[in-house]
């Protein structure tokens, strides 16, 4: 079922990520693997895009995130999660290099990428993650994400989730006040990881598409 995920993002330096883990309390980390599929003639249209993520400790899950509003640092998206084992075998267990939107999809799922006229998605590539939840001061919590991005550039950024504005900014002042190098992110894991497929990496050759 759809719902609005509102949470805020902060790109923040390798010092400070450790600075944070440090200082907060660790509640828990897993590791995560981020499968993304698309229309590739359909990318950088805001569209929205479909993951499938691998996360120890958890059945794997698959989304679709459709972009709503981006204020600063803080984003509202519109998500429908279903578990993976239970769409189709173009998806489960692992995303082949093509898929059917129309026998591979639930029900939402579909009717919002046939609404766009994509009835194919193809595997892009992937990128894993260490996503770290922190109870912050008694406040509230955040997750402290470490990724790896195609080519090998790790990138470290703050998300803070929840619908509750107040909490919202308590949490932003908070985390600012232990990492100074904290910035408002207007980018998503999506972008970049499209960003990072789009460079040719290191010494030159291209990227793996599977």
């Amino acid at each position: 079922m759809a719902k609005i995920e509102k949470e805020a993002k902060l790109t923040i330096s390798p010092r400070d990520y450790l600075r944070l883990r440090e200082g907060f309390v660790v509640q828990s980390c897993r590791d995560q693997l981020n499968v993304y599929l698309h229309d590739p003639d359909r990318l950088g249209q805001g569209l929205g895009y479909l993951r499938v993520r691998y996360q120890s400790t958890r059945p794997p899950v698959a989304t679709v995130k459709i972009p709503k509003t981006w204020d600063g640092a803080v984003r509202e998206m519109i998500e429908i999660e279903c578990p993976l084992s239970e769409l189709g075998p173009g998806l489960n267990p692992w995303p082949r290099r093509h898929v059917v939107v129309s026998s591979n999809l639930p029900e939402e799922m579909e009717r919002h990428f046939s609404a766009l006229g994509i009835t194919r998605l193809r595997r892009l590539g992937w990128m894993r993650n260490l996503r770290c939840v922190l109870e912050v001061g008694g406040v509230g919590s955040i997750e402290l994400d470490r990724t790896v991005l195609p080519g090998g550039r790790v990138h470290h950024e703050v998300e803070i989730e929840t619908p509750d504005n107040d909490l919202l900014h308590r949490l932003l002042a908070l985390v600012r006040e232990r990492a100074p190098s904290a910035e408002p992110s207007s980018v998503g894991k999506f972008s970049r990881f499209l960003q990072a497929i789009s460079r040719p990496p290191p010494g030159g050759g291209s990227y793996p598409s599977s």
